[in-house]
């Protein structure tokens, strides 16, 4: 397990998160080393001290399970970590559609529209706003600006959408 916070150095495989997805993960990361790891590592001390034969301790067993899923949990998050870095403000200032950005989307064909951040896969998360960049209606989007059509190839149907509010300011 990896105690301390990751080192947030650029790697190859560099992960560009927004600020919020960032920080949710720098948090959950401090909350996870500091907080529930200790608790883990002394509930299983407890069930180690209150039993003798171990294999057949549910207490301990649970208590161990509890404890391997923090410390793997843990591990994700500080190798996620050590690949990322927040997105700078200039980098999702501009009128085009990329990570970061706010988006306003008119479903052409339902006559709805619908309000998104575009956000890496990793903090992706449609229902509450957040659209990857790599999904099929993020991939569409992105690289267009304020005004443009775009058609979304979903698994389901081919979505004709327009951009119209890109980071807070109406389109054509």
């Amino acid at each position: 397990m990896r105690a301390s916070l990751p080192n947030h150095a650029a790697s190859d495989e560099e992960i560009v998160l927004t600020k919020r997805g960032y920080e949710e993960l720098v948090e959950e990361h401090r909350r996870l080393v500091e907080e529930k790891h200790p608790h883990a590592v002394a509930a299983l001390k407890e069930a180690v001290e209150m039993a003798g034969d171990l294999t057949d301790n549910q207490q301990y067993l649970d208590a161990r399970s509890d404890l391997d899923r923090i410390e793997e949990r843990i591990d994700i998050l500080a190798d996620r970590l050590r690949g990322a870095r927040p997105l700078r403000p200039r980098e999702a200032s501009g009128a085009v559609v990329g990570r970061g950005s706010r988006v306003v989307l008119e479903d052409l064909d339902a006559a709805t529209s619908e309000e998104y951040v575009v956000v890496a896969s990793a903090e992706s998360d449609p229902t509450h706003g957040r659209l990857s960049d790599e999904s099929p209606v993020g991939r569409a989007i992105c690289g267009h600006r304020e005004g443009d059509l775009v058609d979304a190839r979903t698994p389901r149907r081919v979505r004709h959408l327009r951009i119209t509010t890109v980071n807070g300011r109406r389109g054509r």
